[in-house]
């Protein structure tokens, strides 16, 4: 009894020494010396942008909790960062220090910790305590315990208990406490060992710098599903912090090389058989099923079935079915379905569809639908493309959709800044037809339906489909040019064999800003008449076709064209 009072006593004299020293040896930037000049008045946000600019430091934390147009009136200092901080943001904040980036976190509440430390062999340290409210003594359940250099962790029960089990590599390890809403606390604890450990290499971090704002990840159908609870719990304890490893081999997200802490640690090789969630990819992934990434992806990303990212992209992302990305991508995605991400540069191929928030100098291509809530560069589709601004064209099976695109092709092109007109006009087979024209301010395409004012054998109705170009447009003039291709139909609507194809030059003369009238000299080629009897080779002639044998002639068509 006495000699385990006496390494209690020893544990607790040894964690206080070395937390005394603690905010020196690992917050260099908050303990550098600042001189800052005093303000009238201010915003957070300007003094900010001078501590970057004077101290080369980042700032990272969450909107919600701190506005960075919220007013203050600092007095001229001269001290270190941390001290700064503190006395213009108050003492409800704490601030934590990774790589260039100063993390401010609320924290108005405070924890204790109380450990010790049992030697089961050799070899292992098991270090077990209760976590407590300072203020109201009660346990605080859910905080994390972990280990930055031996990549454990573990979760505190509804009692605040915990236990942590550490392979002893080293005679000191800094165990570390996080929990929303708490100060972060850690605990020095030493003991000897008889290996040497001068040459430890220390284990590199990182802190994942969008990660305050909630891109989703968690609360999406692949969070819910494929995450557990006390994941997102972690998630949310230790914020944007995450640790670097070689490789991590996982059967599923609950069974891996890194145990709990899997989803705070960024790899340079992951191999998921079945599927696995980890921090992120500086390299390459391989995934039998799936493959989840808390933060970001930068490199080769191939699954099975789906890809689903948290933060950003930069590389090449590959699934037999779909890639989820809830930051920016930069690079090419391949999905064997689908492809959603927030934003797009680079190349976006699916199956079925493609869909951007953003996705400006960005290249889709689907098989049913592409879709940009914002800007993008090419889609080409099956069915239709949807954009709201295009800089590039669209090329789409059916219809393109968008505020502004000076290139559409496509049945219909529903743009809303381009071309919509209908005219009514009649051509030289004496056929009155109606067009619809749809477009951009450039290109443009052609629905037309006729019927036939005169006899002209089995044909009694005609469609019509083709593309336009605006060669010119003045307040009083417009000159455009146009290819179609027509199908003639029975009086039953039975489709025949002779088509007609034409390229006509249309001058127009506007009588109003709505209203004008057109004279439009044609080139065309038709058919015989199926009925008829063929003469021998192709005919041409100046006026008018020849209904018994293949004709290339000249025509015309007139009519009025009214701006919609």
């Amino acid at each position: 009894m006495i000699l385990f009072f006496i390494k209690r006593i020893r544990f607790y004299i040894l964690f206080s020494l070395l937390c005394s020293f603690r905010l020196g040896l690992a917050q260099q930037k908050l303990a550098a010396e600042i001189q800052m000049p005093a303000f009238s008045k201010t915003t957070v946000g300007e003094v900010f942008q001078l501590l970057k600019d004077r101290q080369d430091v980042l700032f990272s934390f969450n909107g919600n909790i701190l506005q960075m147009d919220s007013v203050i009136y600092p007095r001229a200092y001269r001290g270190n960062l941390y001290d700064y901080l503190d006395g213009i943001l108050g003492k409800e904040y704490s601030f934590k220090e990774l790589g260039k980036h100063i993390i401010v976190q609320y924290t108005p509440q405070r924890m204790s910790v109380d450990f010790e430390v049992q030697t089961p062999r050799k070899d292992k340290v098991v270090i077990t305590g209760y976590i407590k409210n300072i203020r109201t003594n009660n346990p605080i359940s859910n905080a994390s315990i972990f280990d930055r250099s031996a990549l454990l962790s573990t979760l505190t029960d509804k009692n605040g208990y915990f236990e942590l089990d550490v392979k002893k590599k080293s005679n000191l390890i800094a165990v570390n406490v996080s929990k929303e809403m708490f100060r972060d606390t850690s605990v020095m604890v030493i003991f000897p060992i008889e290996a040497q450990i001068g040459d430890k290499k220390k284990r590199e971090y990182g802190y994942f710098e969008g990660y305050e704002e909630d891109h989703g990840l968690y609360r999406s159908f692949f969070g819910r599903v494929f995450l557990s609870p006390a994941q997102r719990i972690q998630s949310m304890n230790l914020g944007g912090m995450f640790l670097y490893s070689p490789y991590q081999i996982s059967m599923t997200p609950g069974l891996s090389s890194h145990g709990f802490i899997r989803s705070q640690i960024v790899n340079k090789f992951s191999l998921n058989i079945i599927g696995g969630a980890t921090a992120g990819v500086s390299g390459v992934e391989l995934g039998g099923v799936f493959n989840i990434n808390q933060y970001n992806m930068h490199g080769f990303q191939v699954a099975g079935v789906f890809n689903t990212v948290g933060g950003n992209v930069g590389g090449v992302q590959l699934a037999g079915v779909g890639n989820r990305v809830f930051g920016t991508v930069k690079g090419v995605q391949i999905g064997g379905v689908l492809n959603k991400v927030d934003t797009v540069r680079g190349v976006q191929i699916a199956g079925v569809a493609n869909t951007a928030k953003e996705a400006a100098g960005t290249t889709q291509l689907a098989g049913v639908l592409n879709n940009s809530s914002g800007e993008v560069g090419i889609q080409i589709a099956g069915i239709a493309n949807k954009a709201k601004k295009v800089k590039g064209f669209q090329l789409a099976g059916i219809v393109n959709i968008a505020d502004s695109s000076d290139y559409p092709i496509g049945l219909l092109n529903l743009i809303k800044n381009g071309e919509k007109s209908l005219s009514l006009a009649i051509d030289e087979n004496r056929y009155l037809g109606l067009q619809f024209r749809s477009g951009g301010r450039v290109l443009y395409s052609v629905l037309s339906v006729g019927a036939a004012l005169v006899d002209d054998g089995p044909s009694k109705y005609t469609f019509e489909a083709g593309l336009g170009a605006v060669l010119l447009n003045t307040a009083k003039f417009a000159l455009r040019t146009e290819i179609t291709t027509r199908n003639h139909l029975t009086d039953k609507f039975k489709l025949l064999d002779n088509h007609q194809s034409s390229f006509r030059i249309i001058p127009a003369y506007k009588l109003t800003e709505v209203l004008s009238i057109f004279v439009a000299p044609s080139f065309n080629y038709a058919e015989r008449d199926e009925d008829t009897i063929s003469g021998t080779g192709t005919r041409w002639k100046t006026w008018g076709r020849d209904r018994s044998r293949n004709t290339f002639y000249g025509g015309g068509i007139a009519g009025l064209m009214l701006k919609l």
